[in-house]
C-alpha cells in the first residue's frame, strides 16, 4: 500500500497552451503511478489593459474554462463541458464557511455572506425598521483581477480535478501501464467578455501549472499496477434545450408551456438532474459594458415557474405541474445537496426588491443577485429510455413607461442540463472498455 512517506511531488508544466484555446497536460509515464489527487493551478486571466477589474462573482477565475477532459491516448476518459455554468453549481454546493474562508481565495469567487446592522423599532408608533441586511463583505480582495501593470499580479485559481471529475474520484491511483499516455486537457472559452466585470477589457488567459504525486518506491508501485482491475465511477452528463421567447403585452402576464424530448441521456443510468436557466438577452446582464454580478453564469428565476419530467413514460414528480419556489428549493437540496443561495436569490427580481434584504454598499453589495440563483433539480434513479420534459412560466411584459422592463422574465433561455450518470473502466489485453453501468 502507497504511503505519503514514498510519495514525491510534480510540477508540470503544460505540454501544449494557447491563450483562449487550450492547455494539455501528460504525466510522464515512466513514474509508474500517480496518485489521482490531480490539482490545476494559476487558472484564470490576466488583464493586459490597465486598471483593475474582477471575476464572475459566482464562478470566479474558474470561469474562464469551457470545458475539462482526461484522456487516455485518444480515448476519452471522462468530461465535463459547459464548464463555468457547472462549477458555478459546484462552488454554491459549499456551506457558507466554506466559500468564505476556503473558496473565495482558491477559487477566486464571491460566494460566502454576512449580515450587518440591526433592526430598529420606534419607541412611538411601535414601527420595525429592518437594518438587518446581507452582504459578501468579508473577505473582499480575492475576487479582484489585477492589471498587468500591477506588481505583485496575482490572478489564478486552484482546483481539484477531483472535485469535477467523477473518474478521478472513483480511484486512489492511476495506473501507467493501463493508462500509457494519460492527458489533461482544459479548453477556454474563446471570449472571455462574460466572465470579467469590465466587459472591455483586453485579456488572456494564464499559463497554468498541474500538481500530482507519483508513488516513489518500485515495489509499492509495481504492486499497485498488477492490482489495478479497473474502477467504477460517476460522470457528468450534458445536454441542451432553449425556452423560446415570449412578447406578452405591455402592463400584462402571459402563460407559456413547452415540452421538450431530452435525448441526450438515453440509454444510461440517471441518478439526479439539475437544470439551469441560462439567460440570453445580454442587456438583463450588461449594463454599459459592466456585467453584474453573477453575470450570465446563474440560473435566472422566471414567475410561476412549473416543471415535470417524464421519464420512460411515469411522471417523476406528483402533479401535472410542479411548481412553487420553496418546493422547488427543498426539492434542490434533496437531489442536490446543500446550496450556498441566500435569502431572495431564488425568488423573481422586482424592481427595488434587492435593496430590502441586501446591503448596498458599493465593492460588498448582493443586490443584483436577487433571482439569479434558481436552479431546478430532481432525481431519477433509473435507466432513461425516454425523457420528456415540461416547462412552464408566466411570461412578463414591459409597462407603457418602460417597454424593456421585465425583460428576464420573458427572454429566450438556455436550458444546459446536467445529469449524474455512471460508468466502469476495465483493463483488457486490448486496452481500456469503458462502460455505462
Amino acid at each position: 500500500m502507497s504511503s505519503q512517506q514514498s510519495q514525491k511531488s510534480l510540477f508540470l508544466d503544460p505540454s501544449y497552451d494557447q491563450s483562449k484555446f487550450r492547455s494539455e497536460f501528460r504525466l510522464p509515464k515512466q513514474n509508474g503511478v500517480y496518485m489521482s489527487n490531480i490539482r490545476l493551478l494559476n487558472i484564470g486571466a490576466s488583464k493586459a489593459s490597465a486598471g483593475n477589474s474582477s471575476y464572475n462573482e459566482l464562478c470566479g477565475a474558474l470561469g474562464v474554462i469551457d470545458s475539462i477532459e482526461l484522456y487516455s491516448g485518444s480515448q476519452l476518459l471522462d468530461q465535463v463541458r459547459h464548464f463555468s455554468n457547472y462549477v458555478a453549481i459546484n462552488n454554491l454546493g459549499n456551506s457558507n464557511n466554506t466559500n468564505q474562508s476556503i473558496h473565495r481565495p482558491l477559487r477566486r469567487n464571491k460566494l460566502g455572506y454576512v449580515a450587518t446592522g440591526l433592526d430598529a423599532v420606534d419607541g412611538t408608533t411601535g414601527a420595525i425598521t429592518l437594518g438587518v441586511k446581507q452582504n459578501n463583505a468579508v473577505p473582499n480582495e480575492f475576487n479582484a483581477l489585477v492589471a498587468a501593470t500591477a506588481t505583485p499580479e496575482i490572478n489564478g485559481a486552484w482546483i481539484d480535478l477531483r472535485d469535477c471529475l467523477g473518474f478521478l474520484r472513483g480511484t486512489s491511483y492511476l495506473p501507467m501501464n493501463v493508462y500509457p499516455d494519460f492527458r489533461v486537457v482544459v479548453n477556454y472559452k474563446q471570449s472571455l467578455t462574460d466572465q470579467i466585470a469590465d466587459r472591455t477589457a483586453v485579456l488572456e488567459t494564464i499559463r497554468p501549472l498541474l500538481v500530482c504525486e507519483y508513488e516513489t518506491d518500485p515495489e509499492t508501485a509495481d504492486s499497485l499496477m498488477r492490482s489495478y482491475q479497473g474502477h467504477a465511477y460517476e460522470c457528468v452528463e450534458h445536454d441542451q434545450i432553449q425556452l423560446p421567447a415570449q412578447a406578452p403585452a405591455q402592463n400584462a402576464v402571459g402563460t407559456q408551456e413547452a415540452t421538450f424530448l431530452v435525448k441526450g441521456f438515453n440509454d444510461k443510468y440517471i441518478s439526479k438532474v439539475i437544470m439551469v436557466n441560462t439567460p440570453t438577452e445580454s442587456s438583463t446582464w450588461d449594463t454599459a459594458n459592466v456585467n453584474s454580478s453573477f453575470g450570465n453564469q446563474g440560473s435566472v428565476a422566471q414567475l410561476d415557474w412549473g416543471y415535470q419530467a417524464r421519464v420512460n413514460g411515469a411522471n417523476v414528480m406528483p402533479r401535472t405541474i410542479y411548481e412553487g419556489k420553496n418546493r422547488r428549493l427543498g426539492q434542490l437540496t434533496d437531489a442536490w445537496g446543500r446550496m450556498n443561495v441566500a435569502g431572495g436569490q431564488n425568488m423573481v427580481n422586482v424592481e427595488g426588491g434587492g435593496a430590502v434584504i441586501f446591503d448596498a454598499n458599493a465593492g460588498t453589495t448582493i443586490v443584483d443577485t436577487v433571482g439569479q440563483v434558481d436552479y431546478t433539480a430532481f432525481r431519477i434513479d433509473n435507466v432513461v429510455k425516454e425523457f420528456k420534459l415540461t416547462l412552464q412560466r408566466s411570461p412578463v411584459g414591459g409597462t407603457t413607461g418602460d417597454a424593456g422592463l421585465n425583460l428576464a422574465q420573458r427572454q429566450a433561455l438556455q436550458m444546459n442540463i446536467y445529469a449524474i450518470s455512471r460508468k466502469r473502466v476495465l483493463p483488457t489485453s486490448n486496452g481500456i472498455v469503458i462502460t455505462y453501468v
